[in-house]
Formats: C-alpha cells, structure tokens, sequence
C-alpha cells in the first residue's frame, strides 16, 4: 500500500516538470513566415539562449497534410539552422519545428495571409508637357495595389500616387526639374489582412525634360555655376552700394573724387546778373574797364615835388617884377632868325599845365603832384 502511494506521488511529480520544461521551450522560439509572389514560402525561426547552440528540425506538410515531409533547404547562422525555403502557392501550411524528438512549434496556416508580391518590371514613362503616365506589367494576382512614387531634388519627403493597375498618371510637374521614381506593389487590407509585406521597391529612376538622366546631382551640378554666378553678382551689387553711401556720406573723399566745380558768376561779375548769361552784350559794357591784376603793370604816377612848385613860384615871380616876359612881334616865318627865341618845343619834350603856367619837361624831369 505504501509503495503505491509513493510511486503515484512520483508520477504527479515528473508530470509537473515535465510540463513546465514544454512551455519554457515553446516560450523561446518566434517564428516568421513568408510567401514570395504565391512561388515559394520561407518559414524563419529565432530561438532563445536556451536553444542557440542546437540544431532545429523542420517537417511541413501543405493542405492540411500532415506535416511529414522534412525542409529541403535549410538557411544557417554561423553553422546553426535558421530557416526554411520550400516551394508553396496560396495553400495551407502545418508545419512542425524540432528539436531531437521534442517538439518546439507547431501550426497550420493560410499562406495567403503572408503574401509579399513581386516588384514592378518594365516600367515604362510617357512624358507630356507637365505630366508623366507611368506603366508596368500588371502581376497575375488580384487584390493589388499599385504605388508610384516621386519626389524633386528641392522636396524632403516622397510623394504617392496609387492605382488598381499598374497604370499611373502624374501631374503637375515642373520641366526645369530633375525627378526620382520608384514603384511597388502592396496588398489590400480587406482581401489578405494586416500580415502581408509589401514588395521591394523598383530600381529609382531620375528623369528631366522627359530624358532619363543617371542621376539627378548631376544635374544640379551642371546648373549649379548659374547659381553661384547669380549670387556672386549680387553680393557685388550690395558691395557698390554700401560704398557709394559712404562715399556720399564722407564729404573729404566727396571732395577728393568729386571736386567743387566753380561758378562762372563768381568769375565774370553781372554776365548772369544783369545780361542773363549774354558775353557779348557783356564784353562791350565791360571792355573798358580794367582791372590790374599786378602792380608792375601799372603806369608810375606822376608826382611834381613841393620844392619844384616852389622853384616854379618864385621864378614866377621874378618875371613879374623884371618882365621877365615880353610881347615878341609876330613874325613870318621868313624871317625867323638864329638869335630868335622859338616857341616850339624841342623834340622829345612834354608840356605840363599848372593853372595858367606851362612847363616843358624832357625825359630827365618829373613832377610830383
């Protein structure tokens, strides 16, 4: 009796480890399934610490098979399985993963709830003036969708444009631009569910001017110097300006570059003041009146010395009291003689006038007046 009950409390023992190792195990490993285009489906796995260094079996079986047929081509990681690629459409899939003879994960799936289509091929572009029709080979598959996107090199972010069909038109484009394009293709929510991927984005196109270009930094590179050449005259420009508002604002570098121009008026007195302007009515009221300029130029004074008029007066007198001057007969000039006194003056002599008294001066004598 004693050893039965014992031995039963042994079993109920075993049993709880046993269950709770089962549940650590599957608790350690995520798996990650995808169908490619509806043609082949890889099943990935990661495991914990726990299973790191352990190799890992897979079985599968498809419509609801049961899951006999073993991975024909596993994926490794660093000598470890990883992974397994197998062929498979829209079926089910119940699968097993192992380890030894334990088993790990088991479940039964919709392939089509991990579809992951192909990428657009033969994209083709037809270019009208400010718009693009984009097109491709639509893929054999139903619930679709078809994603264009573009973007210039002055936008941040890609912009989207989408359709049933792999036929797409752009508008609104700008011809002096350089566009990046790139396609996909996604699944519709309501058909295949929120599992799905969508494909891997087309090879990016660069386009301008309806010509493909190999990249667009090219072009900005072409179109760059017109840029810098811009730019450049403009910050000549503000640089002319400034210093001319300097200049205008200095007024000894004003007078340096712009001299003061003398005002005519000032150096013909009364042509604008009184003839307006005329030089010809101006020269005639003018031209006789003169300014000496320098002293040299001008005539000495005439200057006849007090001691000379007071020569003069009493000479005069003195003639006055021996009648000193006498009434000479008028004579012919026949009979003019040598002992005659002549009333001409000599050559080369001048006659002064003071009052009613006449003197006759050579070039040895002045006056002072």
């Amino acid at each position: 009796m004693g050893r039965v009950l014992w031995a039963c409390v042994t079993v109920i023992l075993l049993g709880n480890l046993m269950t709770s190792r089962e549940l650590e195990t599957r608790g350690n490993v995520s798996i990650q399934i995808i169908n490619f285009n509806f043609e082949r489906t890889h099943v990935k796995w990661n495991v914990s610490e726990y299973l790191a260094e352990k190799n890992l079996t897979f079985f599968y079986g498809l419509d609801r098979a049961s899951p006999s047929q073993q991975c024909p081509h596993y994926t490794l990681d660093q000598g470890y399985t990883t992974g397994c690629l197998f062929k498979a459409g829209d079926n089910r899939l119940t699968f097993l993963l192992k380890r030894e003879d334990k088993v790990l994960e088991r479940r039964d799936v919709r392939l089509s709830r991990y579809l992951k289509p192909n990428s657009p091929t033969n994209m083709s572009f037809t270019w009208r003036e400010d718009s693009v029709t984009i097109t491709c080979s639509d893929l054999p598959i139903s619930g679709l969708t078809y994603e264009i996107q573009y973007k210039s090199i002055f936008d941040q972010k890609w912009l989207p444009n989408t359709n049933t069909i792999c036929n797409v038109t752009i508008d609104g484009l700008d011809s002096e631009k350089c566009y990046f394009f790139r396609a996909r293709v996604i699944t519709r929510l309501a058909i295949y569910g929120s599992k799905t991927y969508p494909s891997d984005w087309s090879p990016v196109t660069h386009w301008k001017r309806s010509k493909l270009e190999d990249s667009c930094t090219n072009t900005v590179k072409k179109s760059s110097p017109k840029y810098v050449y811009i730019i450049i005259s403009l910050a000549i420009f503000l640089i002319v300006l400034v210093l001319l508002l300097f200049l205008r604002k200095s007024a000894r570098v004003k007078k340096l570059f712009m001299p003061v121009v003398p005002d005519p008026k000032y150096a013909f007195p009364g042509l604008f003041d009184c003839h307006k302007g005329n030089f010809q009515e101006w020269i005639q009221d003018t031209e006789n009146v003169t300014s000496p300029s320098k002293e040299e130029h001008l005539e000495p004074e005439c200057v006849v010395e007090e001691g000379l008029i007071e020569e003069l007066a009493k000479k005069e007198a003195k003639d006055k009291e021996g009648n000193a001057f006498r009434e000479y007969p008028q004579l012919n000039e026949n009979n003019l003689s040598s002992n005659q006194i002549s009333c001409v003056p000599p050559q080369g002599s001048a006659t002064i006038c003071l009052g009613d008294l006449k003197f006759v001066m050579n070039d040895n004598m002045y006056v002072v007046l």
